[in-house]
């Protein structure tokens, strides 16, 4: 019965493109709930909205030809397309502080691990990080496409890969590790899940934020997301220091880290 409701929801062109180790997981979750199999699809699709639909402006913004011989038209190309994607469309006032900030205080980092990353990679043009490997993972192919191409295009290093992160925790070693907006995403999905990433973490700094505003454009979250990464870092006991580099919507915290247990 699992693989008639994954086989449904990829059907819908809204989720096909999402990693299938994903909606297995979420159908064989839901299908004890259901009434039947046409509430276990509804019940999937309603999670996989939360996890991904949700953060979508429309379709993912391929762009076969992007401009590289021209910085300034490659930055309004990475734009446009960032807008698609209500996360980074959320950053692009900030851009041009947004990185340096956070690489102040970790120092540029060689080999960036870009968790949940949906279309962050797009802004590769204002994090200046040189020859630096970008490790990009999310459950959404299609975006991972964009990705892929465009860091080809840019002749940037990188490993792009479909990953779960509820389940999929064996992560390739970084200096930084990007949780932009991620944390609430998984705790939607495992209220556990985020401790867990953090715990298995290969990386001596994570960088985690916050949406100021939620989806809807309500405010006054700052205190609820203040007090979820206090629980985070008492909860991890790996986290020796927290510094802080928020931008007016977006609230960002750069963990460094102690070596992962066991």
């Amino acid at each position: 019965m699992t693989v008639e409701i994954v086989e449904r929801v990829r059907r819908s062109p809204r989720y096909r493109s999402v990693d299938a180790a994903l909606v297995a997981r979420l159908a064989a979750e839901e299908l004890p709930k259901a009434r039947n199999a046409d509430d276990a699809v509804k019940r999937v699709k309603r999670r996989l909205h939360q996890a991904v639909g949700a953060f979508r402006r429309g379709p993912a913004a391929a762009s076969a030809q992007w401009p590289t011989g021209d910085p300034v038209a490659l930055r309004a190309a990475c734009r446009a397309a960032m807008r698609g994607h209500v996360s980074t469309r959320e950053r692009l006032p900030h851009l041009g502080t947004f990185y340096r900030a956070i690489w102040e205080l970790t120092g540029e980092p060689r080999r960036l691990l870009d968790l949940g990353c949906g279309l962050n990679p797009l802004a590769l043009p204002w994090m200046r990080l040189a020859d630096a490997t970008y490790l990009a993972t999310d459950v959404d192919a299609g975006t991972l496409e964009v990705v892929r191409g465009f860091l080809d295009a840019v002749g940037q290093p990188h490993v792009v890969a479909a990953r779960d992160l509820v389940d999929d925790v064996d992560l390739p070693a970084a200096d930084v590790a990007l949780l932009l907006k991620l944390v609430t995403t998984l705790d939607r999905q495992d209220p556990a899940a985020a401790g867990r990433l953090l715990d298995a973490l290969p990386a001596r700094h994570a960088v985690v934020s916050f949406a100021a505003r939620s989806l809807g454009g309500r405010g006054g979250r700052e205190r609820t997301y203040r007090d979820r990464l206090d629980r985070l870092v008492a909860d991890s006991g790996r986290v020796r220091d927290v510094d802080e580099a928020s931008i007016p919507n977006e609230l960002v915290f750069v963990l460094t880290l102690d070596a992962p247990r066991g």
